[in-house]
């Protein structure tokens, strides 16, 4: 009468027949609530469900423990690593993120570069396999077009180059930009005599 699954890694529920999918630190994120039902919010380090097939080192009700380049603890953070970067689904069957408009990768971890070729969802080409055809949960299928499988068409609208926030300040005079975002803020480095995003 107690028997249960022990899922093997990256995956989950009640048989293990459900995928996990990758994590990236969350675009947004929001601290998760009064999870163990106590009427208080717990700290960052008070770990709450340790072991669970989601997240088997445990998970906070607070925002978590960060700090900034100096080493200063801070209090009130965000950014945590979170299942398709909180900026999509997860395919459960597949175990394959599919992002939200305007973002890319593995675990929808960056931003797409924008793109003339779709300005409404900025790096996703077009045709009927990008992710403007994003679905919303329906009961049926929540998955169709992944954006992962598009190659990204003329991003930069061909006169430029995709950059991160960390590439871009750097070649402004050396500038230093090391914050949370330094690799998943994407901009266009423009070819000489073009402009804009």
């Amino acid at each position: 009468s107690h028997d249960m699954c022990t899922c093997d890694r990256n995956f989950q529920g009640a048989d293990c027949s459900l995928r996990t999918c990758p994590f990236g630190k969350a675009h947004v994120d929001t601290p998760r609530g009064d999870l163990d039902a106590s009427l208080t919010i717990g700290d960052h380090n008070d770990i709450i469900l340790a072991g669970s097939t989601l997240y088997p080192y445990g998970i906070t009700e607070g925002f978590p423990l960060m700090s900034d380049t100096a080493g200063t603890v801070i209090a009130n953070t965000a950014h945590d690593y979170m299942e398709c970067s909180n900026k999509g689904l997860c395919d459960r069957i597949n175990g394959l993120c599919e992002c939200l408009p305007g973002y890319d990768g593995a675990a929808c971890q960056r931003a797409s570069c924008p793109s003339k070729a779709n300005y409404s969802t900025p790096g996703s080409g077009q045709g009927e396999r990008s992710n403007t055809n994003f679905k919303v949960f329906n009961a049926n299928s929540a998955f169709h077009g992944r954006a992962a499988d598009v190659v990204q068409r003329d991003q930069c609208s061909g006169h430029g180059t995709c950059m991160t926030i960390e590439q871009l300040a750097f070649l402004d005079r050396g500038n230093t930009y090391d914050l949370w975002d330094k690799d998943v803020t994407i901009g266009c480095k423009c070819d000489p005599g073009y402009t804009g995003p």
